[in-house]
Formats: C-alpha cells, sequence, structure tokens
C-alpha cells in the first residue's frame, strides 16, 4: 500500500492511493482513488499477471468527493496461483475534439512502489493472496519471549555451582568473577516458566516463545543431542506438558524456537566424543554418515562456522524422515498431543538444504511447513531470518512470517540507538527509516505483513536500553512504537525492567530477577512500563486497525517519522519523535489516506462539472503546469473527524492527560500544524461510537 505525496519527480505531481490490500472491506475488488486530474481525462487499467503474464482490465469510474475520484474493478482470481500481483496502469488522454474522440497523451504506472514511467517489475507490483492461509488467530498475539535458563526457576531462586541466587535482586556479574556464566546452568526451568504465567498474561500477553529447550550440553540449547527430549535442566517432557497444560487454561499459545539446518556434535548422529561407536565424525560407514556433508578430507560441513553445529543435509532421506517426514519425527511429535504447541520459529532457516550448502533451501523449508500444517492444520510457522525473507515468504507454502530484522528490529534500533546490529554507528535519520521499512514491504501481501514478530530485543543482541543511553522515555516511546507497528509485538524477558537492567549490567542473557519482577517492585520505572505494556495491549485487542491493519507512513524527517493504520472504519495515527525537542508536522494532504480509505462514501456520485479536480495535472514534456499545495480540497477531511470520538495516548517524556488530548484534537481537526511532544510517541485513535 503506497500513496505519492510528494514525488520528487516533478513530471509525476499527483496522489494516488490503494486501498484494497487492506483487509476487511472489498476483499476482492481493487480500488483505486486518484486526485489531481479530471476524470474525464482519465483511463485506468488494473494491471494482473494470473498466469505471470500481464492481463489489463478497464476500471470503472463510480464516482467523486472532495476532488477525489474512485475507481474499481473485480480481482481477476480465478485461475492462477494464490499469491497474485498486480499494479495499475494510468492514462491520460486529450481533451476531446470536435468529434469528441479522445487519444492518449502520457501513461504512467502505479505499484507499490509508487508511480513510474516504466511498467514496474512484477516484485514490486502490489501482493495478493486470493485464500489466506495463514493462522487466523496470528496477527492478534502479542508475545513473551523466554530464555527459559534465565527466566524464573521453580525453587523461587537460581543456582549456580551449588550457590543460591535470589531472584528479588538484579544479579551482578562481578558476583561471579571466577564463572562463566554462560557455560553453567543457572537453575531456571519450564515449571518456572509456568509460576509465571499470570504475570506474562497480566502484561497482555496471550503467547509465550520459548527459546531452545531440547537436550544439549550447551546453556542457550543450540547445540541439540537429542530432539525427542526437553532437556532435564528444564524439567525434561513432563514440565512441557505441564505447561501446555497451564497454557490452555489462560487461553495462550506456545512457539518453539528448534534447530532444523544442525545437530549439536555431541548427538549420537554425529558423536564427537565417540561415546556410541557409530558416529558419523569417526566412522565412514557409520549408518548416519550419509545425515551430513562431508569434503575430500573428511572434514564436515557446519553451521555458521561452529564445531558445535554439524550441518544437516537434507538430500538424505533419513533426514528429512527424521525431521519432518516420519510419523514421529521431530516436526510433528512436539505438534501432537499431549505437547501440542501451536507453531515452531525455525531457527537459522536460510542454512537448511542440500549437500552442505542452502541448494533447495525454499523447498525443504516449504516441506517442514507441509509436514507441520498435515500435523496441526492451524498451526503457526515462522522462519528466523537475519536478512532479506521475501524469497520463502512469497513462495507457496512457506512459512507463515519471520522475526522481523529486515523490516523492523534493524531499522528500529538504528533510528533509536544509531546503531547497526553490529555495533557499527549509523545516523539513521525518520525518512531513512520509511524508506527502508517501506522497500521491505514492497511484494508482500497484507496477510504476511501481519504475521510478522517485531522485538527489539533478543538473547543474541545487547539489550535496547543499554543501546539508547539508559533514555527511559525514548524506551517507552520505542515500546509503543513496537505495539502499534504492522505485525506481532514481542517482549523479550525483562525488557519491562528499563531502568534496572543498567542497574544489575543485565545482558541479553542474564539472569532475570522474576521475583521482584512479578511481585511489581522492581523499580518504579520498570511499574510504570509494566502499566504501560498493559494498556498498550488493551488498546490493541480494542483496534483491529493496530492488529490487522494496513500500514501508511504519512510522516518522517530527522527524528520523527508517523504512519496511519487502517482497518475498515478503524484507524490509528501514530506520531513518533525521538528528538530533544518537540516537532511541527504540516498537514497538507498526509491524511489523504484517511479520507480515502475511510470518509469516501461507497455509492459516490458521478462528478458532471467540466473542471472537477484539475488542480494538479500530469504534465506532458516540456509543458509548465499550474501546481498547488497537496493539501487543499481535504475540509471535507477535518469536517469527517470533528465527527469522530478521538482518544490520544502518549508514551515516554510526556504523559497522556486531558489537556494534551484537547489540544492535539484541536490541531488535527482543523487541519493546522501538528505539535508532537519530544521523546515521545503519540496514538490518535477512534472508536467504534461517533459524535451525534
Amino acid at each position: 500500500m503506497r500513496q505519492n505525496t510528494s514525488s520528487p519527480r516533478q513530471c509525476l505531481p499527483f496522489q494516488c492511493f490503494h486501498t484494497s490490500t487492506g483487509p476487511g472491506r472489498l476483499q476482492n475488488h481493487a480500488v483505486l482513488y486518484v486526485r489531481g486530474a479530471n476524470h474525464k481525462r482519465l483511463k485506468i487499467s488494473l494491471v494482473t499477471f494470473p498466469q505471470h503474464e500481464p492481463v489489463l482490465s478497464l476500471m470503472s469510474y463510480t464516482g467523486s468527493s472532495s476532488g477525489i475520484h474512485r475507481y474499481s474493478c473485480q480481482m481477476d482470481i480465478g485461475s492462477g496461483v494464490n499469491f497474485q500481483r498486480y499494479c495499475f496502469r494510468i492514462c491520460l488522454l486529450s481533451l476531446p475534439d470536435e468529434d469528441g474522440n479522445q487519444t492518449a497523451q502520457d501513461v504512467v504506472w502505479y505499484s507499490s512502489l509508487g508511480m513510474s514511467r516504466e511498467m514496474p517489475l512484477l516484485q514490486h507490483c502490489f501482493a495478493y493472496e486470493v485464500f489466506n492461509t495463514h493462522p487466523q488467530w496470528a496477527p492478534d498475539l502479542i508475545c513473551y519471549e523466554v530464555l527459559p535458563d534465565r527466566f524464573a526457576s521453580s525453587q523461587g531462586f537460581f543456582t549456580v555451582d551449588g550457590t543460591k541466587v535470589s531472584a528479588e535482586e538484579p544479579v551482578r556479574e562481578r558476583d561471579f568473577e571466577y564463572t562463566d556464566l554462560n557455560s553453567v546452568h543457572c537453575g531456571g526451568d519450564l515449571d518456572g516458566v509456568s509460576d509465571m504465567l499470570p504475570y506474562i498474561r497480566g502484561l497482555g500477553c496471550d503467547c509465550v516463545i520459548l527459546n531452545q529447550i531440547f537436550k544439549s550440553p550447551s546453556v542457550t540449547k543450540e547445540d541439540t543431542s537429542d530432539f525427542d527430549t526437553v532437556d532435564p535442566h528444564f524439567g525434561g517432557n513432563g514440565a512441557l506438558k505441564r505447561l501446555r497444560a497451564l497454557t490452555m487454561g489462560y487461553e495462550m499459545k506456545i512457539l518453539l524456537h528448534g534447530s532444523f539446518a544442525h545437530t549439536g556434535d555431541s548427538h549420537p548422529w554425529f558423536d564427537r566424543q565417540e561415546r556410541t561407536g557409530k558416529g558419523a565424525l569417526h566412522h565412514s560407514d557409520s549408518p548416519y554418515r550419509e545425515y551430513y556433508t562431508f569434503n575430500s578430507d573428511g572434514e564436515p560441513c557446519y553451521d555458521l562456522n561452529l564445531a558445535t553445529l554439524p550441518k544437516l543435509d537434507y538430500a538424505s532421506h533419513e533426514v528429512r524422515y527424521a525431521m519432518f517426514e516420519g510419523p514421529n519425527s521431530f516436526t510433528r511429535k512436539w505438534l501432537r498431543q499431549p505437547y501440542a504447541i501451536d507453531g515452531w520459529i525455525i531457527d537459522q532457516v536460510a542454512e537448511v538444504g542440500d549437500n552442505g550448502s542452502s541448494r533447495g533451501n525454499p523447498k525443504r523449508v516449504a516441506q517442514i511447513c507441509k509436514s507441520a500444517r498435515e500435523t496441526h492444520i492451524d498451526c503457526f510457522m515462522v522462519g528466523n531470518f537475519k536478512s532479506d525473507p521475501r524469497y520463502a515468504l512469497n513462495s507457496a507454502n512457506n512459512v507463515d512470517g519471520t522475526i522481523n530484522y529486515t523490516g523492523f528490529l534493524r531499522p528500529m534500533r538504528a533510528f533509536f540507538a544509531g546503531t547497526s546490529l553490529e555495533g557499527d554507528p549509523v545516523p539513521y535519520t525518520g525518512e531513512d527509516l520509511r524508506r527502508a521499512c517501506e522497500e521491505f514491504a514492497v511484494g508482500l501481501s497484507q496477510q504476511e505483513k501481519v504475521c510478522l514478530i517485531n522485538e527489539l530485543d533478543n538473547s543474541s543482541l545487547p539489550r535496547f536500553y543499554m543501546a539508547i543511553g539508559k533514555d527511559r522515555n525514548l524506551y517507552m516511546a520505542a515500546l509503543a512504537a513496537m505495539y502499534t507497528w504492522r505485525g506481532i509485538p514481542c517482549i523479550y524477558q525483562g525488557d519491562e525492567l528499563a531502568d534496572v537492567i543498567a542497574s544489575g549490567s543485565i545482558g541479553p542473557t542474564s539472569m532475570i530477577p522474576f521475583a521482584s519482577m512479578r511481585d511489581h517492585h522492581a523499580s518504579p520505572c520498570c511499574a510504570d512500563i509494566q502499566d504501560m505494556l498493559s494498556e498498550l495491549a488493551a488498546m490493541r485487542r480494542e483496534n483491529p486497525a493496530l492488529s490487522r491493519g494496513t500500514m501508511v507512513f504519512i510522516a518522517s524527517g530527522g527524528a520523527y517519522f508517523a504512519f496511519i493504520r487502517l482497518y475498515d472504519r478503524r484507524f490509528s495515527i501514530v506520531f513518533v519523535n525521538a528528538s530533544h525537542q518537540q516537532v511541527h508536522i504540516q498537514q497538507e494532504s498526509m491524511l489523504f489516506p484517511l479520507l480515502c480509505a475511510m470518509y469516501l462514501p461507497d455509492d459516490c456520485r458521478e462528478d458532471h462539472s467540466s473542471d472537477s479536480g484539475e488542480t494538479l495535472l500530469i504534465p506532458l514534456s516540456g509543458r509548465n503546469v499550474r501546481r498547488t499545495d497537496h493539501g487543499e480540497g481535504l475540509d471535507s477531511l477535518y469536517e469527517m473527524l470533528g465527527r469522530e470520538t478521538l482518544s490520544v495516548s502518549c508514551y515516554g517524556a510526556t504523559r497522556t492527560s486531558d489537556e494534551l488530548q484537547q489540544k492535539f484534537i484541536k490541531e488535527l481537526c482543523s487541519g493546522r500544524a501538528l505539535t508532537v511532544p519530544s521523546r515521545s510517541t503519540l496514538i490518535v485513535s477512534n472508536s467504534e461510537e461517533r459524535k451525534s
């Protein structure tokens, strides 16, 4: 979904807006709104690619309102694959001659990248799924991610080398200067997670994401030694059964991280330690030799170049049978009762493939997903891609979503912290963020976009709170932005601790003072953030625009950006200002998408005036045209906004107040410049009730 509010190309000054990719309205119709040229001089075609070749369908003009013209066309959904692409061809006709004939004088194309003179590339077109194959419950999730060994212990305290460690206060690593905490188990377990479920549910989260839990010698459990057993440190298989039973009582989902690309080097199939006498590493005649790939020197291929992670070869039928094809395979077993998890997060998903490489990756990942859905028809399959995942998202029957590194985590950390994920300084502006996130969204369907998981922290990254310089106001603003972003928000354990993270030097894999966190007395700031997360969760569930709506950027600048979420007759307008000064944003036509999507009547009538909408013309080569402000003619929008029951919430340096709400709504409904407070996220939402 893309608007063209201020094209830098002088030859493309008018605006278009397309709404049919937003769910909840006209699912099988393409609707295009055009502003800036008389409708009598426009001939617009919908261009679809049902068999990968362009098919043009003439769109019908259905009326005008407020100088905006509405065109509609039935989507061609009767042929081709489920995942369809389309764009629009807009032809400017000449003025009628004496006989009333008109000829084409200029042609532009409108796609997910905006307007262009050339027919857009297929991957740049709008995307559409004829049938939504993704779990219907997934977009409504709010997740809480757990590193089990460091989250909570059923004993009520952690244990390090036999020493009892209180969970009431942060654990400082300097207290264990002679112990490598990255190599010892600290006592967290799945029964401890079960004990924390009321707390997690109280934050508004309805899904627990468990990092690796299967038997392994390491703390992070990435080097799996037994795919059939939950690690005894976490309570074994019985603990997962108990956790599953309790989450069902709380109406919560469970997602598991799983290593599908590799095993650990202690796995009996590989057996570096020579415990079985028939491991693939030391025995060329091993029955598991074909499970892995060896070069001419007999050296195995490793994942991430780590000797503890020998790479599985999915060209082997035995590997496929053990990992996803067999009735009791890794993929299927944990999706069935009594564990009945709700989905998988496939770690290192881009590394899954044949012959020690990622060859055949989309095919193998799709096969894993197919087996999972055969076992649990409504399971949620997520890929953990660190780079661009669109090749998998846009292939048939593949993952439903991904951990959203490219379209959220990377640009958001760069914007707020000024550093890349690799720790390099990045002078990142709101315009950079808008560009990066819009370009990532190109070619993805709306159904996929709302299944992406957004997070600011995880177990492999420095704490976001530390990265932004311990600025609690900026921290709260970033969390509010995450909850209003398109996709599924995910809190990583301890994100709610804020200043406690700094005082206790709590890193991504540190022990969490879960007792004080659970009892809401870790710190006043922590209590504020816990309350804020609960409030944001309630806001998200009350307004479907925040969970299922489309997202359109409407403004961006040096240290700010703004976007609209739209769904049927509900909306939220979100302004994020990371600077130390308030910013003033001129409205002009920034709310043009809102007017199109919300307030143009479906039965608007044809405008017979001779010069309607001719404030902006598509110029011909070498001609000068009159240009006017893009905000002209939007008076009806402000009138409609004045009839809405609007609420304003603010998180960060400025908090929600009646005075702020009245002032901002007055600015918004009068078309004046909007004042956004410093280091804050401001959210304006409408309700189902309208003023009489």
